[in-house]
């Protein structure tokens, strides 16, 4: 992208070159947008508000999103913490799966192909995390960067989510996440349980596709390294 112009903010935390224009933020395209284009088109039919809403390519070939107010509880910081953000942010991502159940774009080109494993459910944000998440106060109100989406099984959203904002990490390792040694590590699992609504079945399959979403995750980041993507190159 060309330097920053009069009237850009330029926003930092992210792996794409993201600016600010008043109340707007612009994104480089890929060959996937379209798609997700639709997706956030699809969400604001519906009456989801917890996406940006997708507002036109500018001059420059950005997409053009609305800006989400609010802040993102990454790096760990106390609204991360609370009990409040974790279960809103599991109602938030139900709420999704349920808008987006069935529905599928006119050219489903994805930066990440379908999830290998399980059954297509919903089409998968695919990074919902704490540093995608949005909030006001200590409640989750939308989710952000939606590039990687593709379709997918319900439980590996769910999965991923667990992982990072629960977090399902050993005791010794919380710490080193920058989380507090003192985590209620399975109370706050219960709770995130509960606040999606997972069905005894989806509870079993959430279990056993952990180990698998984390190792998804930990091989397209080295692929991407291993493509000199930008933001992702080997260190």
């Amino acid at each position: 992208m060309a330097g920053i112009e009069e009237g850009e903010e330029s926003l930092r935390g992210g792996i794409n070159p993201i600016v600010r224009i008043g109340t707007t933020i612009r994104r480089p395209v890929g060959a996937w947008s379209s798609a997700v284009h639709e997706l956030l088109q699809h969400l604001e039919s519906v009456g989801f508000r917890g996406a940006p809403r997708f507002l036109g390519i500018d001059e420059q070939g950005r997409e053009v999103l609305s800006l989400v107010p609010g802040e993102t509880p990454w790096p760990p910081r106390p609204t991360l913490f609370h009990p409040e953000l974790l279960v809103s942010s599991a109602v938030l991502l139900r709420v999704y799966h349920d808008a987006v159940a069935g529905w599928t774009p006119t050219v489903p080109e994805w930066q990440l192909p379908p999830v290998a494993t399980g059954r297509p459910e919903v089409i998968c944000h695919n990074d919902a995390a704490p540093w995608n998440l949005i909030s006001l106060g200590h409640t989750a109100v939308a989710l952000v960067d939606w590039d990687t989406a593709a379709p997918g099984p319900r439980m590996w959203d769910f999965a991923y989510l667990a992982y990072t904002l629960v977090p399902l990490a050993a005791p010794e390792n919380l710490t080193l996440m920058g989380w507090p040694a003192s985590t209620p590590v399975s109370q706050r699992l219960a709770s995130v349980r509960w606040a999606y609504g997972c069905t005894p079945s989806q509870w079993d399959e959430l279990l056993t596709t952990v180990p698998a979403r984390v190792q998804a995750a930990y091989e397209t980041m080295r692929t991407w390294a291993a493509e000199d993507r930008p933001g992702w190159k080997a260190q």
